[in-house]
């Protein structure tokens, strides 16, 4: 049900002075209520329709005029409410024990940007850079974080130490699996090193869904240790032709402790999944919309999709918490945190 809004005018008949009825203090100045507003961004944000097709859904099922500069008008303003919801998620989300952190690319106005996300649980904050690199995931994270950071095994995460770290399994398991589609001495290899994986996921399901015993795991785990160190030894001194599983084994004993974090502490899962799961929805959203055009586009593309991700996480409705903020930035208020 939407309400609209009317203020009497009236006009002194000596004075020739204008008065106007005040509208409620949740209206504001603008022309669009809170729930007009979190309805358009819910719309683009969550379901992906492009401004188009919001402004032909105004009209068809809300008897709504609006054209696609007041609805881009709108994500703006949105885009600004969201500005400290979003700060507050990135503090909330690094003051946490464990953090799943990835990356993937992005587009405004057809150059390469790198939309990073870090995640938890509870929680997914996302931020557009102008790149991949170190420099980039040192300002997401920060230098000092005290936390375990669960990623995959990409080269500009080198320098956290492994013993902080869990790099995911599931990139191990597709990785031997295309060494085992080799040939010779690389397919062998592969061969070996595939059942090894699999025996790790049943231990950690196990684990999760049968006995919840963290010296049961580490015991299940212990004998895939040894195999596993041997089968990558063993191929790190091999001179064979094909050098790509010799890589692979070196790479992977360089964060050898990084391999069994899960093991050790509670709440760090060996997967990245999360993390991957967090940038599925930003990935389809730049499929469909070709990126952004702009900074702003690329600030209201990081905040709009931070909220809509973490409301699912928690099972709320992110309609209603933009609607909340929105009044509340309306009227001053404080405004309604995402955590």
């Amino acid at each position: 049900m939407w309400t609209e809004h009317r203020s009497h005018q009236l006009r002194c008949r000596h004075c020739r002075a204008k008065t106007s009825a005040a509208l409620p203090d949740e209206i504001g100045a603008g022309v669009f209520g809170p729930r007009l507003q979190a309805a358009f961004v819910t719309l683009t944000a969550r379901h992906r329709v492009s401004r188009r097709g919001i402004c032909e859904l105004a009209r068809d099922l809300f008897g709504v005029n609006v054209s696609t500069g007041a609805a881009d008008t709108i994500c703006r303003c949105v885009s600004e409410a969201l500005a400290g919801p979003h700060l507050q998620l990135q503090d909330w989300v690094l003051d946490q024990d464990a953090v799943h952190v990835d990356e993937t690319g992005w587009r405004t106005r057809g150059e390469g940007r790198a939309l990073w996300t870090a995640t938890t649980p509870e929680a997914t904050f996302l931020q557009i850079a102008d790149r991949c690199n170190r420099e980039q995931f040192n300002a997401l994270i920060g230098t000092a974080y005290p936390g375990i950071v669960i990623s995959d095994r990409w080269n500009g995460y080198n320098h956290l130490d492994p013993e902080r770290r869990q790099v995911c399994w599931s990139h191990l398991q597709r990785d031997f699996r295309r060494h085992a589609d080799g040939l010779g001495e690389q397919k062998t290899f592969g061969e070996q090193g595939v059942p090894l994986v699999d025996r790790v996921f049943a231990a950690w399901r196990a684990y999760q869904h049968d006995h919840h015993d963290r010296g049961q795991l580490q015991a299940e785990i212990a004998p895939v240790q040894t195999e596993l160190r041997s089968l990558l030894e063993a191929a790190s001194f091999k001179k064979a032709r094909n050098r790509w599983h010799r890589q692979f084994a070196n790479n992977v004993l360089k964060v050898w402790p990084a391999l069994w974090t899960f093991t050790r502490l509670d709440g760090v899962e060996p997967t990245n999944n999360p993390a991957e799961r967090a940038l599925r929805g930003p990935v389809i959203h730049r499929k469909l919309s070709l990126g952004t055009q702009s900074e702003n586009g690329e600030r209201f593309a990081e905040r709009a999709l931070s909220a809509a991700a973490t409301c699912r996480q928690q099972h709320r409705s992110l309609f209603t918490y933009l609607s909340d903020l929105l009044t509340a930035h309306t009227r001053g208020d404080p405004f309604p945190a995402l955590t």
